[in-house]
């Protein structure tokens, strides 16, 4: 299946190249806010993520731009245990390749709206609490759907800044019974060549 999507993927950036007028390549990375969906006593939990991305500009208005990124995800979680006497704190870590395909709509040179889908590939995901750290990877799905949408300022020398929220579309854990998908907001800054 990853081969597949992977595939997929390649082939749609291949045929964007030929129909492409201007194609630029960059750099990007900056903080993740990130959380688990659906979780009791979940809380933010700071990240980072950083990346390539190719920007394929089709019109005045229109681009299509694929990342390949790394992105630290997770949360934070705060239980209370016997009516609050003990309280328990710990954290989920998931660390991703992601690899979002945007559309982008410019406003004007400047200012873009982007959106479209993210396909997520889980490298590590370790549970943390009490000075203890487990490795749950085997307990993770090692592919995560998601949608981003977002907006961003490209100033004239290659520089500029962006924010997008990515919201998970599938469960992160491999079982029925627990039902839990990412949520992301990011605030990057990125360079354009």
């Amino acid at each position: 299946m990853k081969k597949f999507i992977l595939s997929g993927v390649l082939l749609i950036g291949s045929m964007l190249a030929v129909k492409a007028q201007d194609v630029k390549f960059g750099v990007k990375g900056g903080l993740n806010l990130s959380k688990l969906t659906s979780t009791n006593g979940s809380k933010v939990l700071a990240g980072f993520n950083a990346g390539a991305l190719v920007n394929f500009k089709l019109d005045n208005n229109w681009a299509i731009q694929p990342e390949v990124q790394y992105s630290t995800q997770g949360t934070k979680v705060k239980n209370d245990i016997l009516w609050g006497a003990v309280t328990t704190e710990g954290t989920m870590k998931l660390d991703y390749i992601n690899v979002p395909v945007l559309a982008q709509y410019h406003i004007i040179d400047e200012f873009y709206l982007e959106g479209g889908p993210q396909i997520g590939f889980l490298t590590s995901a370790k549970a943390k609490s009490g000075g203890v750290s487990v490795d749950v990877k085997d307990n993770m799905k090692t592919v995560d759907f998601g949608l981003n949408f977002g907006f961003g300022y490209k100033f004239d020398m290659g520089l500029g800044i962006g924010a997008r929220y990515n919201f998970g579309l599938t469960n992160v854990y491999d079982s029925d019974k627990i039902n839990r998908k990412n949520s992301v907001a990011q605030i990057d800054l990125f360079y354009i060549f």
